[in-house]
């Protein structure tokens, strides 16, 4: 183990080489960091940012600081060659007493402070390229609502702001992304479905409460409820995030090669859903079998007949093709798929107000935009599956029922991790739909 066990800022950097030359390259380096205050006692959490190395095998490391110190802890792991480098940097942020700013508490001496957003002019607006991610590729519902808040961006800005939008993964998976917005910076915004977003923000499993609204307007209402929408933005900025809008609220659905009717219908079908602790427990609880699998083989898997069945929002099960190798549509709106647009708090508060009132607007602009025409649209995909060759099968209210009466474990489950039943009732709507029995 390496460690500076003294870290105070003479220098605004320093390097620390590490001798690597026994190690194995390919095998990975753990590098600790202990960090002290300048009474000598330990900081036991610090933000740790890492930079990708350049040609001569050198990293660059920044440290955080919120207040006194700095306040989130990481382990930072690289590959080492035969030395590494790390550039090691303090950067307090918004120290709040001003008599800790840097140029009057030794910890900070002679360290740059960075400006952040509210020293910027307010009216400002600087020439940006924000980057966007996304998993989905372009044609899709996702890409649609991205797209037409590059525009919206574009035309408040008259042209000084644009948005670099990359499909397809191109900045990473869900997760990849969600971690990077915070920590690196490659990726200024991102849009995304919520369920990945549930490890980092539990309180968004209020979203994974299965078969709770009856229909697509029941969902919008929830959503829409500016109360709702006010606690469900605190979440995501306690979890470091800006809440920028939703897209239009759908459901996933169920497709399968066999007529399901009654509970016991789903019992021992074999299913690919996403990845959601709470999903995968609500498929179990009705006798299903999950199988994990990337989207991109859901197609193939039944084609060969390794799954059975398959939920998604009309938008996957189109662009997937799954009419081809399916033969119902099984309308169960068991989970919400809500589409929204993030970046982080960080990025947001390095705006200037004039570029926050910007992208606000055009979050809401694009958010109308989606929405404006939802019902013909979902209409229009209804019936070209049909024209497809696909049976659209509606749920009797009977089986609707001993659904939500399998899913009360999971119902408890959320209420632990939510830990808010004002939040629930307000997604809810009418709390007793949970305690049918």
């Amino acid at each position: 183990m390496y460690y500076c066990d003294y870290m105070y800022s003479k220098d605004s950097a320093f390097i620390l080489s590490l001798d690597m030359f026994n190690k194995n390259k390919n095998q990975k380096g753990i590098l600790h960091l202990k960090i002290f205050t300048c009474e000598g006692s330990p900081v036991d959490n610090a933000k740790i940012r890492v930079i990708s190395p350049n040609g001569n095998n050198e990293y660059s490391i920044s440290i955080d600081a919120l207040g006194y110190f700095p306040t989130q802890i990481n382990r930072v792991q690289f590959y080492p060659g035969c030395v590494n480098k790390l550039n090691i940097s303090l950067i307090p942020l918004a120290l709040e007493d001003q008599r800790l700013r840097a140029d009057h508490h030794p910890l900070y001496k002679d360290i740059q402070v960075f400006p952040t957003g509210s020293e910027l002019p307010e009216d400002e607006i600087r020439e940006l390229t924000m980057t966007l991610g996304m998993v989905t590729p372009v044609g899709s519902p996702s890409y649609i609502y991205a797209e037409r808040f590059a525009e919206e961006v574009n035309n408040l800005s008259s042209g000084k702001i644009k948005i670099d939008i990359n499909t397809d993964a191109k900045l990473g998976t869900d997760r990849e992304m969600l971690q990077n917005i915070l920590y690196e910076d490659n990726i200024d915004l991102i849009v995304q479905t919520t369920p990945p977003q549930v490890d980092f923000m539990p309180q968004l499993s209020v979203f994974d409460m299965p078969m709770v609204h009856a229909d697509e307007n029941e969902l919008r209402k929830a959503i829409n409820n500016a109360e709702f929408y006010e606690k469900i933005s605190d979440v995501y900025k306690d979890g470091g995030y800006k809440l920028l809008g939703f897209s239009d609220p759908l459901f996933r659905q169920l497709t399968t090669n066999k007529e399901i009717q009654n509970i016991d219908d789903f019992n021992g079908i074999s299913i690919r859903t996403i990845q959601n602790k709470n999903h995968e427990e609500f498929w179990r609880l009705l006798g299903a079998k999950l199988v994990p699998l990337p989207v991109g083989e859901i197609y193939s898997s039944i084609q060969l007949g390794f799954i059975d069945s398959a939920d998604n929002p009309y938008e996957n099960i189109i662009a997937l093709k799954l009419y081809e190798q399916q033969k119902y549509l099984v309308r169960t709106r068991h989970l919400p798929h809500l589409v929204n647009l993030i970046t982080s708090n960080k990025y947001y508060n390095s705006l200037s107000a004039a570029e926050k009132a910007i992208i606000e607007e055009a979050a809401a602009n694009a958010t109308a935009y989606v929405r404006e025409g939802a019902d013909e649209s979902l209409q229009q995909r209804k019936q070209s599956l049909v024209d497809k060759g696909m049976t659209i099968l509606e749920l009797p209210d009977e089986t609707k029922k001993e659904m939500r009466v399998k899913a009360l474990p999971v119902y408890e489950r959320i209420r632990e991790l939510v830990n808010d039943d004002d939040l629930i009732n307000l997604y809810v709507g009418n709390e007793s739909v949970l305690l049918e029995q």
